[in-house]
C-alpha cells in the first residue's frame, strides 16, 4: 500500500483524509437511506410546518436560544425529508473528525501514526450512539466541530507571526467558543481542556518548569477566561431557563439542601463516569447490541468492522517504524492529558445532575468527553503495549466500535420502519381523527406525547392548529383517562390540550400484528397481553373519535416515505374501517380480495372483521371456515368471546347471534 501511495504521489495527509472519509461512511452511512425522524424531531417538524421560522426560534427561547436560530437556518436550507437531515449529520460528524485530526497534528506534528490512530478512535467512538438521531442531535455535532476548530485556531494564534493574524485567529476561536457554549452549556468543561492545550503548547515551545509553563499558559488563556466568565454570568444570573431540566435556580436549591454531601456525590459520580466513558464504552454497547440482535445484522456489522480494520491495517503497515516505536514521553503526555480532559469535561455534566448511561440517549454526555478518551487510549496503547499486540488491540477497538455503531443504526432503522408502518396503517384505518382526541399508542417505544401528536397533526391537520393531543400510557395517564380529566401543558412553547376524556388507543398487540384501533364496545386482541394497562385503558377507548365520513388523509411522502405495499395490514385496516361504517358488503369484498391474493394475518384476531362480514352477509361457508381458524387458538377465542358477551357492538344487519354461535358455542 505504501508503494502504491508513493507511486500515485498521494501525500500522507490526503491518504489520511481519504481513509477517514471511507471509515466515516462505512461506520455511519451504510443505512443512511433507511433512517428517519425520531423522538424530539416531531415537535420541531410540527412547529416548522405550522408556525414557520418564528415558531422554531421561539421553541428554544426557554433554555438555549441559539439552537432555535440554527434550526431555523437548517429548516430554510433543507427539505423536510429524513435523508437530508441524515446527510447533514454525516457531514457535521466528518467536519468534527477532520478538526480533531488537525488538532492532533498541531500538537504532535511529526507523529503521523499516533495522531491518525487517535483520530480513527475518535471517528468511531462507540460511547456515543446517537448519530442516526441526526435531526435532534445535529446541534451537538455542530458544537463538537465548533469547539475542535476553536482549539485549532487557539493553538494557531499562539504560533502566529503577526498581530493581525493572531487577532483574526483569536476572534474566530472566540466566536466558535460562544457557538458551542450557546448550543450546550454543559460542555463548558472544554474550556479547561483549552487551558491544558495552551499549557502543553507553551511548555513545549518554550521549555522551562511545570510552573513557569502554567504561568505563561494562564496569560495566553485570559481572553478565553473572560469569554467563559461572561457566558457564565449570563447563563447563571441574567438568562432564566424556564425548562425544568436546565433550570439553574432549581439545581441550586437542590444543592442547598444537601450541603456538604453534594460535592462528595459529584466527585464520586464524575470518577464513575470517567471509567464508563473511557473503558466501558468500548465494551457495554457492543455487548448490548450483539447479544440480542439478529444474525443478518450481526454478519453485516462484523463485515463492516473487518473492512474498516483491514483498511486501517493497510495504513499502519505503510509506516512500520512509527507503529513499532518504543514508548516515548509523548505517550505518557497523551495518557495523563486524556485523564485530565475526562475529568474536566465530565465534572460539569455531573454538577448539572446528569450522568453517563448507555441507554435512553444519556450516552450523549460522552460525546464531548470522547476527545479525552482518545488521548487516553492512544497514550495507553502506545506506552503499555508492543509490536503485534499493539496492532491487534487498536484494530479490535476500531472494528468492534464500527460493529456497535452499525447496530445502533440498525436499531434506529427498525424504529423508523415501525413508526412509518404505524402512521401509514393509521391513515388506512382512520380517514380523519376528530379534534380534541387524545391518542395513545402503547408498546410503540415512544417516550413523550409529542412523538405521537406531532405526526398525527402533520397528517390530519396539515394547515391548522394543534387539535389532536397524545400521551404515553402509564399508571398516571390511565388514572387521568378513568377520571376523564382534561387539562393542558406546554411542550417548550407549544400549548397542548390534553383531552383525556376522549382517548383513542392504537396498539400492535404482537410484533407481527397490524395496528388495532381499540373500541371500548368490543376489544379485539389475540388474548391477554403482557401490558395489562392496555386492556384496562381499552375499556375507555372511543372508536367514534375516528371520523369515518371524512376524506382520507395521506401522510406526506417527504416525511414518511412512499406508501408501503398493500399487504395484509392494508386490507385489515380497510376492513375494520368498512365494518365501523356498517358496510358489511364492502368488508366482505375486501376479505375476498385479500384471500384471492393469498394474504393472511399472523395475528388470528385480525380475522374478526372478515368473519363478522361473512356472517352478516349470509356467507355461511366462509363464515364457518374463518370461525374454525379463530377457534384453533383457544386464547384468542376465549378473549374474543368474552368481548362478545358484552352484547352487539354494531347495529343491524350485524348478525350478532350467528357470530357468537359460530365462534363461542360448543360444537
Amino acid at each position: 500500500m505504501a508503494y502504491i501511495i508513493k507511486k500515485l504521489k498521494i501525500s500522507e495527509i490526503h491518504w489520511a483524509i481519504g481513509l477517514l472519509a471511507i471509515v466515516t461512511f462505512l461506520t455511519y452511512g451504510v443505512l443512511i437511506t433507511r433512517l428517519g425522524f425520531y423522538h424530539d424531531d416531531w415537535y420541531f417538524l410540527w412547529t416548522g410546518q405550522f408556525q414557520g421560522l418564528s415558531g422554531i426560534i421561539s421553541l428554544f427561547q426557554i433554555d438555549r436560544p441559539l439552537i432555535g436560530w440554527i434550526y431555523a437556518l437548517d429548516y430554510v436550507v433543507l427539505p423536510a425529508t429524513p435523508l437530508a437531515w441524515q446527510f447533514l449529520g454525516l457531514l457535521e460528524r466528518f467536519a468534527g473528525i477532520l478538526a480533531f485530526l488537525w488538532l492532533m497534528r498541531i500538537l504532535w506534528p511529526g507523529q503521523k501514526i499516533e495522531t491518525m490512530i487517535a483520530t480513527l478512535l475518535f471517528a468511531v467512538y462507540p460511547g456515543y450512539l446517537q448519530q442516526p438521531n441526526a435531526t435532534t442531535f445535529s446541534n451537538l455535532l455542530i458544537a463538537e466541530a465548533a469547539v475542535l476548530f476553536s482549539f485549532v485556531f487557539t493553538l494557531k494564534a499562539l504560533r502566529a507571526d503577526s498581530t493581525l493574524r493572531r487577532a483574526s485567529l483569536l476572534f474566530l476561536s472566540g466566536l466558535l467558543a460562544l457557538i458551542y457554549l450557546g448550543i450546550f452549556e454543559v460542555m463548558i468543561g472544554l474550556e479547561g481542556v483549552r487551558l491544558l492545550l495552551i499549557w502543553f503548547e507553551r511548555r513545549r515551545s518554550n521549555g522551562g518548569s511545570w510552573f513557569s509553563g502554567l504561568k505563561r499558559a494562564s496569560l495566553a488563556y485570559i481572553p478565553y477566561l473572560l469569554l467563559a466568565f461572561i457566558f457564565l454570568i449570563w447563563r447563571l444570573f441574567i438568562f432564566k431557563s424556564t425548562r425544568h431540566a436546565t433550570n439553574v435556580d432549581l439545581l441550586f436549591s437542590i444543592y442547598s439542601t444537601e450541603k456538604w454531601r453534594a460535592p462528595f456525590v459529584i466527585l464520586i459520580e464524575t470518577f464513575k463516569d470517567m471509567v464508563e466513558t473511557a473503558v466501558f464504552a468500548w465494551i457495554v454497547p457492543f455487548y448490548q447490541f450483539t447479544a440480542r440482535d439478529n444474525y443478518h445484522d450481526l454478519v453485516i456489522g462484523l463485515s463492516l468492522g473487518a473492512t474498516v480494520a483491514f483498511l486501517v491495517f493497510l495504513y499502519i503497515r505503510g509506516r512500520p517504524h512509527e507503529m513499532n516505536a518504543d514508548p516515548q514521553p509523548r505517550h505518557i503526555e497523551s495518557l495523563w492529558m486524556g485523564i485530565l480532559m475526562l475529568f474536566l469535561t465530565l465534572l460539569p455534566v455531573d454538577t448539572a445532575g446528569r450522568n453517563v448511561l448507555f441507554s435512553d440517549q444519556w450516552d450523549r454526555y460522552t460525546f464531548h468527553a470522547a476527545i479525552g478518551v482518545c488521548f487516553f487510549i492512544t497514550g495507553l496503547v502506545f506506552y503499555a503495549l508492543r509490536g503485534t499486540v499493539r496492532k491487534i488491540v487498536i484494530l479490535t477497538l476500531i472494528a468492534s466500535s464500527v460493529v456497535a455503531q452499525y447496530h445502533s443504526a440498525a436499531f434506529y432503522r427498525n424504529f423508523w420502519t415501525t413508526t412509518r408502518n404505524l402512521w401509514w396503517q393509521m391513515s388506512w384505518r382512520a380517514p380523519q381523527i376528530k379534534p380534541q382526541t387524545m391518542l395513545f399508542v402503547p408498546g410503540a417505544s415512544f417516550g413523550e406525547g409529542y412523538e405521537i401528536y406531532g405526526p398525527a397533526n402533520i397528517i390530519y391537520n396539515p394547515r391548522g392548529d394543534l387539535v389532536i393531543g397524545a400521551d404515553v400510557l402509564n399508571a398516571d395517564t390511565l388514572t387521568r383517562i378513568i377520571k376523564q380529566d382534561p387539562r393542558s401543558h406546554y411542550d417548550r412553547s407549544v400549548l397542548v390540550q390534553d383531552h383525556y376524556e376522549n382517548p383513542l388507543i392504537g396498539v400492535f398487540p404482537t410484533p407481527n400484528s397490524c395496528l388495532h384501533l381499540l373500541s371500548n364496545r368490543k376489544i379485539e386482541l389475540p388474548g391477554y397481553i403482557d401490558d395489562s394497562l392496555v386492556v384496562h385503558a381499552a375499556e375507555y377507548s372511543k372508536i367514534d373519535r375516528v371520523d369515518v365520513s371524512a376524506s382520507p388523509r395521506i401522510p406526506p411522502v417527504g416525511i414518511f416515505g412512499s406508501e408501503p405495499p398493500h399487504d395484509w395490514c392494508f386490507y385489515y385496516e380497510k376492513m375494520d374501517l368498512a365494518r365501523q361504517r356498517g358496510n358489511w358488503q364492502e368488508t366482505a369484498r375486501l376479505a375476498d380480495e385479500a384471500n384471492n391474493r393469498d394474504l393472511t394475518p399472523n395475528d388470528l384476531s385480525e380475522w374478526m372483521p372478515a368473519f363478522e362480514a361473512y356472517a352478516s352477509t349470509g356467507d355461511l361457508k366462509d363464515a364457518r371456515h374463518v370461525a374454525s381458524i379463530l377457534r384453533s387458538d383457544e386464547n384468542t377465542r376465549l378473549f374474543l368471546c368474552l368481548q362478545l358477551d358484552k352484547g352487539p357492538a354494531y347495529p343491524s344487519p350485524y348478525n350478532y347471534d350467528l357470530v357468537r354461535q359460530l365462534l363461542c358455542q360448543a360444537g
